[in-house]
């Protein structure tokens, strides 16, 4: 008895959507979305600003991307195959994604939830800080603020994206007074406004009793407090000092400028600052500003950004809202100094 052996016909793969590795045009997308709202060449050319012609042939390389007619000519226009009918619910929406990807990033404060990080010198906090917090708190209500003390590894948490934008301040060298130091490649900075130094005593201290300027001498042989600034315990006067044969005595050494008020306030020590930290301070702590007896460079506040964020929508109003408040502050408008 012979057996009969019978055999399946093979079944072909099922077509792809598209060739495997073929290259999506977006331009032709849109093409095909305009056909399908139009169903007509002529129509769709003009949406376009494009030829008949040209229209036709992407058309035609629509129909062989995706291997099916797409449409058929009828006698008042174009009819879409089922594919192109399929096609129509999927690209209004991806088209839409697209263009929204593409399109330039915006900031809307009023209902951004971003949390910004800054880093502000200690000296310029009491200054301008509590007001400049709450005109950016009330201008973006529903985001917020982490603010630390700026310190010297600011600039690079700055290059790893863990800091957004410093409030610092720079002694200018005697070499070149009108400019604070250079900063490293990849940073920008704008100078908000330059400061001098003058010193703080308590209000009822002997030497508010005398009728003639401290002399270079007296001034150093008084006992100093000082604060240390960035991990450093020596500024700028100091070398200064040092450089005239006349070294100041520090007394105490403290690690905040908070620290450095109470004990000018209930002592004879005296403690140097900048002018505007001063004259924010001595009225509550009831200190008196005193004239340094010796000129000293300049110091520049400067807020500091990394250029990566240079054309970040949202950090371009936080630098602009900062500048404009302490600008206003200050009386004074602020000055680019882009490095």
């Amino acid at each position: 008895m012979s057996s009969t052996h019978s055999s399946m016909p093979s079944q072909k793969p099922l077509p792809s959507a598209m060739p495997l590795g073929t290259r999506i045009d977006l331009n032709l997308l849109q093409v095909l979305q305009i056909l399908l709202e139009e169903c007509s060449v002529t129509r769709a050319a003009t949406r376009l600003h494009l030829s008949q012609s040209a229209v036709s042939k992407s058309l035609s390389r629509l129909r062989t991307m995706f291997d099916d007619p797409l449409f058929i000519r009828e006698r008042h226009g174009l009819r879409p195959t089922p594919r192109a009918r399929a096609l129509r619910g999927e690209l209004a929406g991806l088209l839409s994604r697209l263009e929204s990807l593409s399109a330039p990033p915006t900031f809307e404060p009023v209902t951004s939830q971003r949390r910004f990080q800054m880093a502000v010198l200690e000296s310029a906090w009491s200054t301008l800080m509590p007001s400049c917090t709450r005109a950016l708190t009330v201008a973006l209500p529903r985001g917020s603020f982490e603010i630390s003390r700026w310190q010297a590894d600011c600039l690079g948490l700055m290059e790893k994206g863990q800091l957004d934008i410093g409030l610092a301040g720079h002694d200018h060298s005697a070499e070149t007074p009108g400019e604070p130091p250079a900063l490293p490649e990849g940073f920008h900075s704008r100078i908000l406004w330059r400061d001098d130094h003058v010193m703080l005593i308590r209000h009822d201290h002997p030497l508010l009793e005398r009728d003639s300027p401290l002399t270079l001498s007296e001034f150093a042989a008084l006992d100093h407090v000082q604060a240390t600034c960035e991990g450093r315990s020596r500024w700028s006067l100091d070398e200064r000092l040092e450089q005239h044969g006349t070294p100041r005595r520090i007394s105490v050494l403290v690690p905040d400028f908070r620290d450095a008020l109470s004990i000018v306030a209930h002592s004879d020590l005296a403690f140097c600052a900048p002018r505007s930290f001063a004259h924010a301070n001595s009225t509550l702590h009831e200190l008196a500003v005193c004239e340094l007896p010796l000129r000293l460079p300049a110091l520049s506040y400067r807020l500091i950004w990394h250029a990566s964020h240079e054309q970040d929508p949202g950090h371009r109003w936080l630098r602009q809202s900062l500048m404009t408040h302490i600008c206003n502050t200050h009386g004074a408008d602020a000055t680019v100094a882009d490095h």
